[in-house]
């Protein structure tokens, strides 16, 4: 009996109506979480994540942060449009290129690069010579992530810029671009530029363009040089160039007390290093 009415119970539990589920939160308007981008200190922040999730759709009602006359909130709005692209954004974006705050023209460069537009290079270009270096490597940079051969020629001009992270984004915009006219300045930075960063940049950058005029100086840079990472680099740069020349020199660094410069020289000599012929098949008997 006990076990029946025990059955009985659990039918009757089952056939009970579910119980309501609770209505959904509203969503929080954009106006709300543009305000509260006051409060972000650093890219992993709940109202700047709410806004990203968003997606596309957050535009037109985002543009009030460009209009806050909180500097920071002006700054983090910029940080959501360089997570969603937005090209009705751009004329707002160009135009804060002008901004007198450094941190809004270099954040305005940032974003500039995410849209991947060639609308968005000229004024890029005029930001290579700003007044202030965070903006002129922030625009060095974007120029890397949109590829245009009419960003060539002021890059070329920006490798003697003072400021040595300057120099290294130049050299990684020059290698993304990938035209020929930036070898001989490249060459020059890695032979002779002070920084260790600069030349490792320089190598990279001449390894993605296949420069086979740089092989020399590589070679007799990768002798001489002190610094593991550019070591690395220019191993690197010396395999992409596939001239067998360079196992002499790589071959050595195989046993660096570096493991990157190592892994670089070794992987470098794997590629340059003859491949071994297949076995031919046995000829068919008569």
């Amino acid at each position: 009996m006990l076990a029946t009415l025990a059955a009985l119970a659990a039918l009757v539990e089952l056939a009970a109506p579910p119980p309501p589920k609770a209505p959904p939160e509203p969503e929080v308007p954009v106006t709300t979480l543009v305000k509260s981008l006051a409060s972000c200190v650093e890219m992993d922040c709940g109202p700047l994540r709410a806004l990203v999730s968003r997606g596309p759709k957050v535009w037109p009602e985002l543009e009030v942060g460009l209009d806050d006359p909180d500097e920071m909130v002006r700054f983090w709005t910029l940080g959501v449009l360089s997570e969603v692209p937005v090209a009705a954004a751009r004329p707002r974006l160009i135009a804060l290129m002008k901004d007198k705050t450094v941190r809004i023209r270099a954040a305005a460069a940032f974003a500039l690069g995410a849209q991947r537009h060639p609308e968005v290079v000229p004024p890029l270009i005029e930001a290579l010579v700003d007044s202030d270096v965070n903006v002129r490597f922030e625009a060095a940079s974007a120029l890397g992530r949109v590829p245009d051969p009419r960003a060539v020629e002021p890059l070329l001009t920006s490798v003697q810029d003072p400021d040595e992270d300057v120099r290294g984004a130049v050299c990684d915009a020059l290698g993304a671009i990938g035209d020929a006219r930036a070898i001989p300045p490249l060459v020059t930075l890695l032979k002779d530029d002070r920084k260790s960063g600069v030349r490792g940049r320089a190598a990279l950058a001449l390894g993605s363009l296949k420069a086979k005029d740089a092989f020399d100086t590589l070679v007799k840079r990768a002798t001489r040089e002190r610094d593991p990472e550019a070591l690395a680099a220019m191993c690197w740069a010396l395999g992409e160039l596939g001239d067998a020349r360079a196992i002499a020199t790589l071959e050595p660094l195989t046993r660096h007390a570096n493991e990157v410069v190592r892994k670089h020289a070794t992987d470098a000599v794997a590629a340059l290093s003859p491949k071994p012929e297949a076995p031919k098949p046995d000829a068919p008997k008569p």
